[in-house]
């Protein structure tokens, strides 16, 4: 499920990237600059706050538990 809105957001910021880049082309115009830069920003700050949402990740400091004996220490 993640990877279809990774593809949706990359191609938000591909049409982003198109529309800013018609700005660029037709003499700097001002509203497809901003629109665009907007669609692409959006696209990336959509996809950093879904990497960042999930369980966090399984911090130990001993070298292994009952969940995990390969870690542990040999006696």
């Amino acid at each position: 499920m993640s990877s279809q809105r990774s593809d949706g957001a990359v191609g938000v910021f591909v049409v982003g990237l198109v529309i800013f880049m018609f700005g660029v082309v037709a003499e700097f115009m001002i509203g497809p600059l901003v629109l665009g830069g907007l669609l692409m920003v959006g696209a990336v700050a959509a996809t950093a706050r879904q990497r960042r949402t999930g369980p966090a990740p399984e911090v130990t400091l001993r070298p292994g538990s009952g969940d995990r004996p390969w870690r542990r220490t040999k006696d």
